[in-house]
């Protein structure tokens, strides 16, 4: 079963704007992919949208549990210093802890393109991927 982590920035859009974002959820969702999330991704999605999209206490409560229901929760307890971007780490640090297939971000540059067995990739690369693999099938 393809396990996956989705970067903080690509639920951020996902909730703000739609668009490819929340089709790359709802994909993973369609196909009952384990998706994998950490508590600091967690603070971090919630703490951006009231900061940076003035959501309310009420929006917050609304529409993060339901989504947050969908994800297996995990604590990593592996402290990594590779990524670019030193507050990306503990994203990777999640997908390490859950051996994700994927991470799908919008900044893959601040990321390597593979750690052990984690892929990271767009949002588009995944959604490509996914379409040329039902092609094929």
């Amino acid at each position: 079963m393809t396990r996956v982590v989705v970067d903080t920035n690509v639920y951020i859009s996902a909730l703000v704007f739609g668009g490819v974002p929340q089709r790359v959820l709802e994909l993973i969702s369609s196909h009952g992919f384990p998706l994998y999330i950490s508590p600091s991704i967690m603070e971090e999605v919630s703490g951006i949208l009231a900061a940076k999209f003035d959501w309310t206490k009420e929006e917050l409560e609304l529409f993060l549990p339901p989504l947050w229901d969908r994800c297996i929760t995990i604590k990593p307890t592996i402290r990594l210093k590779v990524c670019a971007d030193p507050d990306d780490n503990h994203v990777l640090e999640c997908a390490a802890a859950a051996e994700a297939e994927f991470l799908i971000t919008g900044n893959a540059k601040h990321f390597p393109k593979v750690y052990k067995a984690t892929k990271v990739v767009s949002p588009r690369q995944l959604l490509d991927a996914f379409a040329s693999g039902a092609e094929k099938s």
